[in-house]
This record gives C-alpha cells, sequence and structure tokens, in this order.
C-alpha cells in the first residue's frame, strides 16, 4: 500500500510499481459482496475478465486490474476478513463484521 486518500487507498502493484488507486466506495462494499456467504473465491486473474461471485468480479467492475489478492490482504489485518491460504485462496467475512 503507497498511501490512503480522501478518495480511497494507492497500491504499487508489479515490478513497475503501478500506482493503482481503489476509491473506498469499491473497499468499502467488500463486507456486503462477502455477507452470508462462506469461504468466496478470491479469484483473481490477469485478465479484464473475472469469474462471476469471486471477489476479483466486484473489483474488476470497478478497475480492469488484478487486485482481489492485494485487498485481502489489506483487509485481513483490519479485522474485516479472513483468508483461507490453501489454493485456491478463499475469504470469509470476519465473524466481528
Amino acid at each position: 500500500m503507497a498511501r490512503y486518500t480522501s478518495d480511497g487507498f494507492v497500491l504499487l502493484l508489479g515490478q513497475q510499481q503501478s500506482r493503482t488507486p481503489l476509491p473506498w466506495k469499491v473497499v468499502e462494499e467488500v463486507p456486503d459482496v462477502l455477507r452470508g456467504r462462506s469461504l468466496v473465491l478470491i479469484g483473481m486473474t490477469y485478465s479484464t475478465d473475472a469469474v462471476d461471485g469471486t471477489l476479483d468480479a466486484h473489483l474488476k467492475a470497478f478497475l480492469t486490474r488484478a487486485t482481489a489478492g492485494w485487498v485481502a490482504v489489506v483487509l485481513e489485518p483490519a479485522g474485516v476478513v479472513e483468508i483461507d491460504r490453501a489454493r485456491p485462496a478463499r475469504v470469509r467475512l470476519s465473524p466481528n463484521w
């Protein structure tokens, strides 16, 4: 994570550390996407397409970059999600949410 702004946060991705801004709206909707579901595939693909029902699909509706794994890793220490790192990686809403 590069920084937080009033609009969202910025990730630096890849060797080139490409600036990837994520609006707060996208991040704030993640609990609603996960609520009532058990483990949800993170489903990050390096394509503009995404598999329906994955965290990747939710994020790609706003930004066509592979960010789902990175977003999950940022939300985990914040207590929003729990990550099952067994392959394929999955995520679920933390019981505290």
